[in-house]
């Protein structure tokens, strides 16, 4: 099982890296899935950035996956523009029977968030993607307006986010076997009704606490926490740089240059 995560962020709103933080949370969860990992998955980390105005660059990278998530930052109460211009890159793409789901970071609950991931499923079922949440939740995870500081993930931010991931290895389970699907359902512990059984600050803390740790750390140390991130995948995880790209000019300023930003960079 080949899953395909692409990372949109660009990290100039902000120099807190959002969404990128985000998808090493995400990609940790779904390569360390408990109570033993997946059997035969591989996961692809791709910041999908540099190949924007390139069709044939575009369509690679997200064609021969079996799986396909993306991780976006919210820009002006929805979309960024440049998650836009990759999916105008997609007509005619044939991607019948490729699961697919995304997640979002957003200012806040109510800055865009979910019209960003609204318009990344349609473009998806567009090329033919079956397209998945978990159970009814739309994962946006708002980075402002709450009592944490600005930033910084939360536990149900992170406990949700792993329930995403293992919702792929649900899915695809399902797609070989609907009793697989099952069977992987009861063991990662992915219920569509969580709601009725959610869990409280302790059992938070003992499943995700550590990890939302490790996604914190880069706010206070950055350097020393993403040579971390990158000892446990083993490749490079600092955040890329998108100043080099040619439309970089067309990236938001940082966030302290201006009177105020709707961002999740």
């Amino acid at each position: 099982m080949i899953v395909r995560l692409l990372q949109f962020s660009p990290g100039t709103a902000t120099d807190r890296h959002d969404s990128h933080r985000a998808a090493l949370g995400f990609a940790w969860f779904l390569q360390n899935a408990t109570p033993t990992p997946f059997p035969d998955l591989v996961c692809e980390r791709v910041w999908a950035l540099p190949a924007l105005d390139q069709p044939s660059k575009v369509q690679a990278l997200l064609d021969g996956a079996d799986g396909v998530v993306v991780a976006t930052p919210v820009y002006g109460q929805g979309s960024p523009w440049f998650l836009r211009k990759f999916f105008e890159q997609t007509r005619g793409l044939q991607l019948w029977g490729t699961l697919a789901t995304a997640f979002a970071t957003a200012g806040g609950q109510h800055t865009g968030g979910e019209m960003a991931l609204l318009d990344t499923f349609r473009s998806l079922q567009g090329c033919g993607c079956c397209t998945f949440t978990f159970a009814q939740k739309l994962t946006v995870i708002g980075m402002q307006q709450r009592s944490r500081p600005d930033g910084e993930f939360d536990l149900i931010d992170t406990w949700f986010l792993r329930q995403l991931a293992r919702t792929c290895l649900v899915q695809w389970a399902a797609r070989q076997h609907r009793s697989d699907g099952a069977h992987w359902a009861r063991r990662l512990g992915v219920d569509t009704a969580y709601y009725l059984d959610f869990p409280d600050a302790s059992r938070l803390e003992t499943e995700v606490g550590e990890v939302c740790r490790w996604m914190n750390e880069p706010l206070t140390d950055p350097g020393p926490a993403y040579d971390r991130w990158s000892h446990r995948f083993g490749t490079d995880a600092h955040p890329p740089d998108g100043r080099h790209l040619p439309w970089a000019g067309l990236f938001p300023e940082p966030l302290g240059q201006r009177p105020e930003a709707n961002c999740g960079s």
